[in-house]
């Protein structure tokens, strides 16, 4: 009987023992914590990927516009001078990436390809064409929750997008 009381009493001190609490709330709370913290992260990185393309379709876009002498040519340089004025930060760049550059008769038929995805066709047109530019590029992620509004390839990567549609400069 003497042992029971004991045993109760041990139990009911054990009970009423706080420390070590706030360890184990932590424990319970930092998995959630850090992967917050990783999204957030992840968010980052990806909008500075979404801008740095953008900014590199428009820096190569505007050779082609303006009808410079160092002007892409063919698909690959054109994805050469986009993945330059990215900065290739991001490692492999051209293989991650897919253009299409095409001409048009018009906006409207311009506008109507618009969500169609690139294809590595390439023809930059002549003065006054109205020319469709458009790249795509694919982004891993660590995070499967992270990418809402992008077009996911699986649930590790998204592919981002930019267009850029101009009418060529009366450059000949």
């Amino acid at each position: 009987m003497v042992r029971n009381k004991a045993l109760i009493a041990g139990a009911r001190d054990f009970s009423k023992d706080q420390r070590g609490a706030s360890a184990i709330e932590f424990a319970l709370v930092a998995p959630l914590l850090f992967f917050a913290l990783l999204s957030l992260l992840e968010i980052g990185v990806l909008g500075m990927v979404t801008t740095s393309l953008d900014n590199g379709l428009i820096e190569a876009s505007r050779r082609i516009r303006t009808g410079a002498s160092d002007a892409p040519t063919s698909a690959s340089g054109f994805e050469d001078q986009v993945c330059a004025a990215m900065a290739n930060i991001f490692g492999s760049c051209r293989d991650r990436l897919v253009i299409s550059v095409q001409k048009y008769s018009a906006f409207a038929s311009a506008g109507a390809a618009v969500s169609a995805r690139p294809a590595g066709e390439f023809n930059r047109g002549a003065a006054n064409d109205i020319i469709l530019v458009k790249a795509d590029y694919r982004w891993p992620l660590m995070s499967p929750f992270v990418a809402i509004g992008y077009n996911r390839n699986s649930p590790l990567e998204v592919t981002v997008s930019s267009r850029v549609a101009f009418k060529n400069e009366p450059f000949e």
